[in-house]
């Protein structure tokens, strides 16, 4: 079984560990405490060109890539009671659109988006123009695009809708749907993704993210088939100013890679 680990990072710090440790490839975003928004387009294009002179070193993996987070807003509340930072207005869809394209011309390999209606079910139109305006940067550039469905999947209301979202990325065109399964940890969702598991048949991978430790990893994918799995590996640390410092750590992100290797 070959487990793919992908890593959350906000900067190129952070890319530069993941690659070194093993990584399969990063999310780039910025404001991670709060989930994660849309990392400015200057940011997308350095992360790009850096992976792709680490992969040319063969300090990364060969298949190592930058996917990039296309989400608005965030807000301080918790992620799984946040639904309404996941539905868009009009001006968040427009700038999900632009921002979309811009990350693929930057040089994203893949984008990371997602877009609840105010029921909690997948809003297929949002999903639609984003989806379509970055693959048309993507043709543009000549080039191919993975989609990814974020965390959104997480606020609907219950595990049906999560399934039934499940099928309708598949029709969609995406490669992957990310997912603690509803629950604050992925593991404690580990019931509900082997459900999402069993609904892509292999049509989408589903990858385990969300609250996520190096002990997990092993049982999380043993218990839901899983094959991919979302950690951001940070830890906090005092900076000289009393303000916390937050990076990617190395020795986490290492460790997850090796428990995913062992697998």
């Amino acid at each position: 079984m070959s487990i793919a680990v992908e890593i959350a990072v906000e900067d190129i710090a952070g890319l530069v560990t993941a690659a070194h440790a093993g990584a399969d490839r990063v999310e780039l975003c910025v404001d991670l405490e709060h989930g994660g928004t849309t990392p400015p387009a200057a940011l997308v294009r350095e992360a790009a060109e850096r992976a792709a002179a680490l992969v040319a070193r063969a300090d990364a993996k060969p298949q190592f890539d930058v996917h990039v987070l296309i989400r608005p807003r965030a807000s301080a509340t918790p992620l799984l009671e946040d639904r309404a930072s996941f539905v868009p207005d009009a001006a968040d869809v427009e700038a999900m659109v632009a921002a979309a394209a811009e990350a693929v011309e930057a040089g994203a390999a893949g984008i990371v988006l997602g877009a609840l209606t105010a029921e909690g079910r997948l809003d297929v139109p949002v999903l639609e123009r984003v989806r379509d305006a970055a693959l048309g940067a993507a043709t543009a550039s000549l080039r191919g695009l993975h989609l990814t469905c974020h965390r959104c999947l997480d606020a609907m209301p219950d595990a049906a809708a999560r399934v039934a979202a499940v099928e309708q990325l598949v029709g969609l065109g995406f490669h992957r749907a990310l997912s603690s399964g509803g629950a604050a940890r992925a593991l404690d969702g580990a019931a509900d993704l082997a459900r999402m598991v069993a609904a892509a048949d292999g049509l989408v991978d589903i990858c385990a993210g969300g609250g996520v430790q190096v002990a997990d990893i092993v049982p999380l994918v043993r218990a839901t088939g899983v094959q991919d799995i979302h950690l951001s590996a940070r830890r906090t640390r005092p900076g000289p100013d009393g303000v916390p410092i937050t990076t990617t750590d190395p020795a986490v992100c290492t460790a997850a890679v090796d428990a995913a290797g062992a697998l």
